[in-house]
């Protein structure tokens, strides 16, 4: 159970780290697009016709993988005012179950996102002329990642190391 528990966290690690570079990236990208919009607007008097929907997809996969990091770090919204009064023993009961019911939503999710791909084939985004599937590809990988952190966090809790 222990390798298991490292190789889950080390796995969890690696993809929050890239994530994160990720985020770098995406919110880089939109400040620069927007700027650009901004500019092209007010001081050439011009539009970019593609800004708008290029920013809305970056903000789009923004908010997905930044959820991914923030259940990484626990930085998510948590009422403990009943958990915090338990003892320790169904603290942790109440813990695996929160964690158990969170892997089958993310694992649905996931896959849910996936079908939804497949859906997208054939439609493409208006501006910019690119498959609906570009956006739309951060729904299932953004489950899948949160399903990797959810089960390493899920193990620790198992083995005795959550928090």
């Amino acid at each position: 159970m222990d390798i298991l528990c490292r190789q889950a966290a080390r796995l969890s690690h690696t993809l929050n780290s890239l994530c994160q570079v990720l985020l770098m990236l995406l919110g880089a990208g939109m400040v620069l697009v927007i700027g650009l919009q901004v500019f092209f607007r007010y001081a050439l008097n011009d539009s970019l016709f593609w800004s708008e929907e290029l920013g809305r997809m970056f903000l789009v996969w923004l908010t997905f993988i930044g959820a991914t990091v923030a259940y990484r770090r626990g930085a998510h919204i948590g009422v403990d005012v009943v958990t915090s009064r338990l003892g320790s023993g169904t603290r942790r009961a109440v813990a695996v179950l929160t964690l158990t019911a969170s892997l089958v939503f993310f694992v649905a999710s996931a896959w849910g996102g996936w079908k939804l791909l497949g859906l997208l084939g054939f439609q493409t985004m208006p501006a910019l002329g690119l498959s609906k599937q570009i956006p739309f590809a951060v729904v299932p990988f953004s489950f899948v990642v949160l399903t990797v952190h959810g089960l390493s966090l899920l193990l620790d809790e198992l083995s005795g190391e959550g928090p």
